[in-house]
């Protein structure tokens, strides 16, 4: 004999909203059965708007390894800045074959801008973690002699603040390598220069 659920013959069929979560089998929906919009993949969330969405901000990428145990200038090669706010600079046990130098930076195109006293003699190092705005320009690093506190070291895209605090203008998003040396063109012989990219 036929019978009758909610008005059809034959039938059964379950009225809205009368499914509990706890007749719901565990696993049992899957990312095809939501109805958010987007595409879901590993770089996307489902956000509270019932949307899969990228991250709009935040991260960390290395950009560059540079190994500072030989010769006289050593470049980044090509580096992509373009998505980063902030550069991240550290110095591990970086130093020279011959007496005290001052480490540089520069952008390809323009004048080395000084950034941290390397070393104080031959065979000795320095440590230092640098942060660079690359929208303003502005840089601290965690040691004072870091940045120059004369203006022997000012040139056109480099200004000087206090010790420890510098702008350099030079070195932006645009910025596609750049190059360290010691001023007096003595050669690497240790450590290593590492740049991080902040989105």
């Amino acid at each position: 004999m036929a019978t009758t659920i909610n008005g059809s013959t034959g039938a059964s069929q379950i009225q809205d909203n009368t499914v509990s979560n706890a007749k719901v089998v565990d696993d049992a929906i899957g990312v095809a059965e939501l109805s958010a919009t987007g595409t879901a993949s590993s770089s996307t969330f489902l956000r509270g708007d019932n949307a899969w969405a990228a991250p709009s901000g935040g991260g960390t990428d290395l950009i560059a390894t540079v190994n500072t145990t030989s010769g006289t200038s050593i470049s980044t090669g090509t580096i992509d800045l373009s998505s980063y706010k902030v550069l991240l600079l550290t110095a591990y046990s970086v130093g020279n074959t011959t007496d005290a130098g001052v480490l540089r930076w520069k952008e390809t195109d323009n004048t080395e801008t000084t950034i941290a006293m390397a070393s104080n003699g031959a065979g000795t190092s320095t440590y230092i973690t640098l942060l660079h705005d690359l929208t303003t320009g502005v840089h601290s690093s965690n040691r004072a002699n870091a940045m120059p506190d004369s203006s022997t070291f000012v040139n056109p895209t480099f200004v000087t603040v206090n010790a420890g605090v510098g702008v350099n203008t030079g070195i932006d998003t645009a910025t596609t390598d750049i190059t360290f040396n010691f001023d007096g063109g003595q050669t690497f012989n240790l450590g290593t220069i590492k740049l991080y990219g902040l989105k």
